[in-house]
């Protein structure tokens, strides 16, 4: 069976090292991996290797790895590459010191980073952290989600790590969404569920079964509390997300569309539709979520959502929007 390579990984990089690595030549190896010619740390088929090598031979490699890390100076093009590759060797013999380093690497990579679409040095490094039984920072977490969503690493290289994030439940970051994780404690059972099954939601048009599912859940709650913890994460979420451009965190956006579906199962609420036409009429970019408000509003009781349709009918610009607006009407 071909190893899984890294989308941008040179399959003479990979067999290179993995030719070294079956002969035991682990000066050479080390050489080959420490002193590469360019700027690129090595993608996962070179790291499957490496994590593949006996115990033996990955304790003589963090040597050489680790000497290499406190050596160069950080501020080279290459001076964490030591630490990098301690990372893929590291698995049973992992030192408190390297899971700090590998922690400030990836939190200064969250810093720098919405999503990275070709720095294996992520997935390499969290999965080291996770390995040592330590904790990945919540920053982390969402620049690791973002990354598997919005680029094409192979599936072999993010479920080790993905598999094994224990929250938060929503990516920090959005106000809307940190108002969220802040209030969400407070708010107790059955809300974690209630949020879990919001990222269930598909974005375009929830399935009866999931309807069903949100009023079962929220039953306990109560019409009006739902309506009062909702309705101001969706306020804030009207102003946009965390993009550069206002757009949503991937992985939060279909938790927004589950709570914009279940406000519009509500009793209609004048406060209620005026955040659903706010989704459509405030949002500083058109996203999904702008057809998912749109359809909500359709939907509420009693057409109670009609005139707010109408009104935006007259208000927004944007083609695709009217034409969302048009259908809902015309239904």
């Amino acid at each position: 069976m071909d190893l899984v390579t890294s989308p941008w990984e040179s399959a003479a990089r990979v067999d290179q090292i993995g030719e070294l690595a079956s002969k035991g030549d682990l000066a050479g190896l080390s050489r080959a991996l420490l002193l590469a010619k360019d700027s690129w740390h090595e993608g996962f088929g070179v790291t499957t290797v490496l994590r593949g090598l006996p115990e033996a031979d990955r304790i003589a490699l963090a040597r050489s790895f680790a000497e290499h890390a406190v050596t160069t100076p950080a501020d080279g093009e290459v001076g964490d590459r030591g630490l990098v590759l301690l990372a893929a060797v590291s698995r049973d013999i992992v030192d408190a010191d390297w899971c700090e380093a590998w922690e400030a690497l990836l939190t200064e990579m969250a810093d720098q980073f919405w999503s990275c679409g070709i720095s294996d040095e992520l997935w390499t490094c969290s999965q080291a952290l996770l390995d040592a039984g330590r904790h990945v920072p919540e920053p982390v977490v969402a620049l690791l989600r973002r990354s598997a969503l919005e680029h094409a690493w192979p599936t072999e290289c993010v479920t080790p790590v993905l598999d094994r994030l224990r929250g938060p439940v929503l990516n920090p970051g959005e106000p809307w969404a940190d108002a969220l994780l802040t209030d969400l404690p407070s708010l107790g059972e059955p809300w974690p569920g209630v949020i879990g099954h919001a990222l269930l939601a598909p974005v375009a048009r929830p399935t009866h079964a999931w309807d069903r599912r949100a009023l079962a859940l929220t039953a306990p709650i109560g019409t009006e509390e739902i309506r009062r913890a909702v309705t101001p994460w969706l306020d804030l979420a009207a102003d946009g997300g965390g993009r550069w451009d206002g757009g949503y965190d991937p992985y939060n956006l279909p938790a927004l569309a589950g709570l914009t579906w279940l406000l519009s199962l509500l009793p209609p609420h004048p406060a209620s539709i005026r955040t659903l036409g706010d989704l459509v009429e405030r949002a500083p970019v058109r996203t999904p979520l702008t057809g998912t408000a749109v359809r909500a509003l359709a939907r509420v009781p009693q057409q109670a959502g009609r005139s707010e349709l109408e009104r935006l009918s007259g208000r927004v610009r944007h083609k695709v929007t009217q034409r969302q607006i048009r259908k809902a009407l015309d239904a």
